[in-house]
């Protein structure tokens, strides 16, 4: 047969699939996953774009570059030449009041002209709310929390550095905050000039002078480049990177949970494809052998039915990519909506992902029992007994089980996670077989002992054993892969919602001295505060071994700069809460002598590992220790916590201040107010800018969540009718007989609900199992969680799969349970 005539009947065969509704099943299930995939998957990385554009927001720009010196127009210069647009600031710290106040230590940050880069602020001003660039000549803003410390309202006159200037806005939203989001003292923005004219740039000033970028990405990258080449101390060049800890392990948090969501909702649309194939190919077995009969050759046959599935599975994920195309742009803008924001363009990566992944499970799921189809016997047109020859089943699973590994490695981050998902998966299947096994090896034994219907749908489990266990594997993986996502967004994601709302700690008090600690802890006691403890903060400079000298690559990027700047030490008896041991041992405050413990990411970036000697420089005193222990933090916590921890030893004469966290009402200035005339020394940091935009996070990827969750609800149910599907015709049958026997509907309908009742009894029990089990890893390797679940998932799992299996069974039979015996067995013959 030509090519040409071979694709002719392709295409008459695929039209009469899809008029008879043949491949409903399967080309349901490959536009739900391409559409999960590539609509879903296009929202998801979009909102994640938008998350990232948060990390810009707190720089400035694509990256910027500080130096305590006003040293800043080289910087400057370069950036224009390399055709980026610049933006100058000044931060630094002055003594803010009112006329009638006490003054308080506040941070200014002084505009230059060419203000902002990433959009106007948003202020509160007597006009209203109003967008602006920055403030006029003779006036300045405050942040809401800033105008509540000093008490001053619109048009009151604040006093900066001696010079009075008019509070004419309070700041709603701040495009360029600081890099770590957080708020010490009063913070005030005014114009570069007004800072200038008052003499606070003098000698001895204590200022950061800061140029931010924007620009063409490769262009931002030559411009860090240069700026990382020539820093000096004192300098700083910050990106994206650079984002506090809470923030980037939001951000890499709602980016896995979506991306393993979606993964899950293409495995459960490929089982359901793959179903669906077989049952298409065991109904077409008739027929390829009527045409090995008639003289056809295998590849002729083979031909048809690839060109078949080539020209409906093209439509369906052509049809597919269409409807993502819809789908994103109204979930898009329905987020927006919701959130008040922006979300950045599409872009084409997760549609072609989406027709790729579409194309793999047609390849991998549904094509091996169809090409299976051209090895039929001619005999079989005579002898329905004989089976199928198998394609060659051990590489087709492998090649399903590497698709599948790859998509969870890139879905979770890291083999190891992927494995676990993986594993989880393939240990669900095996439970679930054995499951089906004993079921039907235990209904044969009790259903001799029965009698009536009841008998006769369990004897049923039995001896169709094959297809027994064929749906309870179905019906059971699809129910724990939405137990799973549904344990995970309410369970876990509620605890990690948990962490920035309720109780977490929304101030750091920094500078409290030894001698203060009574008088601070009775403040708190006065206002009804309660402190997460007071921590040593040491401020120290790494001066140790370079990587280099170890043996090691130098650290790039973020572990360069983190090499060259100073940060804070500490020091704890036990090992902190919040912190998790990850190797080595944590010392013993008795006998520990020269010990550190370092933070494991920290570690990594640095290139240090778990031996070496680290040496650092503390106000002119040298100390030198090993690393015994690397340590996992949960930064969510929001409770002062350390990259690196010395032993007690070490850190015994070191001088050094204390730290600690605290619970306010959201805008509540007592604290710092009580603080500013008992300890006038002590700072309160306002951390509420970061517990807001991991909230704003989790809300944004909760949106996008519940969009997955039906996508892969969606897919289930298609599972469910695959697995069903796979005994209409022997059901049907069955039925007739019965019927023609004298058994009425009602009997009838019992039997059907006996028989599937029990197999989603038993599916539903191991799935909610299995869900428990993966979704506790899923959490602790995947999402970086503590696991959480409760025993109410596992009844709710048993009955979940029961009722769901009994619908579904009622669904699919109900046509036939009413039906007289002639249409019942005329439908079973067809």
């Amino acid at each position: 047969m030509t090519a040409a005539g071979l694709w002719r009947m392709a295409a008459r065969q695929a039209w009469q699939g899809w008029r008879n509704g043949e491949f409903g099943v399967l080309l349901a299930a490959l536009f739900v996953a391409v559409v999960a995939l590539a609509g879903v998957g296009s929202i998801a990385q979009r909102t994640t774009d938008a998350l990232a554009d948060q990390s810009r927001r707190l720089v400035g720009g694509d990256a910027a570059f500080s130096r305590d010196s006003g040293d800043v127009e080289a910087a400057a210069d370069d950036a224009r030449k390399l055709g980026l647009r610049p933006y100058r600031s000044v931060e630094l710290a002055s003594m803010v009041g009112t006329a009638d106040g006490v003054p308080q230590l506040g941070t200014l940050k002084a505009l230059s002209g060419d203000a902002p880069l990433l959009g106007p602020y948003t202020v509160r001003s007597a006009r209203g709310t109003q967008r602006r660039a920055r403030p006029d000549a003779g006036t300045l803003w405050l942040s809401a929390s800033g105008a509540q410390r000093l008490h001053a309202r619109l048009g009151d006159t604040v006093v900066v550095g001696g010079r009075p200037l008019a509070l004419a806005g309070i700041v709603l939203e701040e495009p360029d905050r600081p890099l770590n989001g957080v708020e010490l003292g009063p913070r005030v923005i005014l114009p570069l000039a007004e800072v200038e004219a008052g003499g606070l740039l003098g000698p001895g000033a204590r200022a950061s002078w800061r140029i931010a970028v924007a620009g063409a990405p490769v262009a931002v990258k030559r411009w860090v480049q240069h700026r990382e080449a020539e820093r000096t101390p004192g300098a700083r060049v910050e990106t994206g990177d650079d984002i506090s800890p809470q923030l980037r392990n939001a951000l890499e948090r709602a980016r896995r949970f979506l991306s393993v969501s979606l993964v899950l909702t293409a495995a459960l649309a490929a089982v359901a494809i793959g179903m669906a194939a077989r049952q298409h190919a065991e109904r077409h077995r008739g027929i390829a052998a009527t045409f090995r009969a008639l003289g056809a050759r295998q590849r002729d046959i083979a031909g048809l039915y690839v060109g078949t599935l080539a020209i409906l599975g093209g439509i369906a994920i052509l049809a597919a990519l269409l409807a993502a195309l819809l789908l994103q742009q109204l979930a898009g803008a329905w987020i927006a909506r919701e959130l008040g924001t922006t979300l950045p363009a599409a872009t084409p990566w997760p549609l072609l992902q989406g027709a790729l992944a579409g194309a793999w499970i047609l390849l991998t799921f549904a094509l091996p029992p169809l090409l299976a189809l051209r090895r039929v016997s001619a005999l079989a047109v005579l002898r329905q007994d004989l089976r199928t020859p198998s394609p060659p089943a051990l590489l087709l699973f492998a090649l399903a089980l590497a698709g599948l590994l790859a998509m969870f490695w890139q879905a979770a981050g890291n083999a190891t996670a992927a494995a676990v998902l993986l594993g989880g998966l393939l240990a669900t299947v095996l439970a679930l077989g054995v499951a089906g096994w004993l079921l039907a090896a235990l209904v044969a034994r009790l259903g001799r002992g029965g009698s009536g219907i009841v008998r006769y749908a369990l004897l049923n489990l039995s001896r169709r054993r094959r297809l027994t266990i064929a749906q309870v594997v179905a019906l059971g993986t699809s129910l724990m892969a939405l137990l799973l996502l549904l344990l995970v967004r309410t369970d876990v994601w509620e605890q990690w919602q948990a962490t920035v709302r309720g109780d977490a700690p929304n101030r750091f008090v920094i500078n409290v001295q030894q001698e203060q600690r009574p008088t601070f802890d009775a403040v708190l006691h006065r206002l009804g505060f309660q402190a997460d403890g007071l921590s040593p903060m040491i401020r120290a400079r790494y001066v140790g071994a370079s990587a280099t000298q170890r043996g090691r690559p130098e650290p790039t990027g973020r572990g360069e700069r983190l090499m060259d700047r100073e940060f804070n030490l500490s020091t704890a008896d036990a090992l902190p809460n919040g912190n998790t041991l990850k190797a080595g041992k944590f010392w013993n405050p008795a006998t520990a002598r020269n010990e550190f413990s370092v933070e494991t990411k920290f570690a990594e970036q640095l290139h240090w590992q778990l031996g070496d000697t680290l040496a650092f420089d503390v106000a002119g005193q040298r100390i030198e220790g090993t690393i015994t222990s690397l340590r996992e933090v949960r930064w969510e916590s929001f409770t002062p916590n350390f990259f690196v921890l010395a032993s007690p030893d070490l850190a015994r004469d070191l001088p050094g201040t204390y730290i600690t966290a605290v619970r306010v009402p959201r805008g509540d200035a007592t604290l710092a107010t009580a603080l500013a005339r008992a300890i006038p020394n002590a700072n309160v940091i306002d951390i509420d800018a970061v517990t807001g935009e991991i909230q704003r996070i989790g809300d944004q990827a909760a949106m996008v969540i519940q969009v997955v969750f039906w996508f892969a609800f969606v897919s289930g149910c298609l599972v469910f009718v695959a697995a069903v599907a796979a005994t209409r015709a022997e059901r049907a049958t069955e039925l007739g007989v019965l019927r023609t026997l004298g058994a009425s509907t009602a009997q009838l309908r019992r039997s059907q609900l006996v028989e599937f009742g029990a197999i989603g009894a038993i599916a539903g029990s191991v799935a909610a199992f299995a869900a428990a089990g993966i979704g506790t890893a899923f959490a602790q390797r995947v999402l970086d969680l503590p696991p959480t679940w409760n025993a109410s998932t596992l009844a709710i799992g048993a009955i979940a799969g029961t009722l769901a299996a009994m619908l579904a069974g009622w669904l699919s039979m109900r046509r036939h349970l009413r039906a007289t015996v002639r249409d019942t067995l005329g439908a079973a013959a067809n």
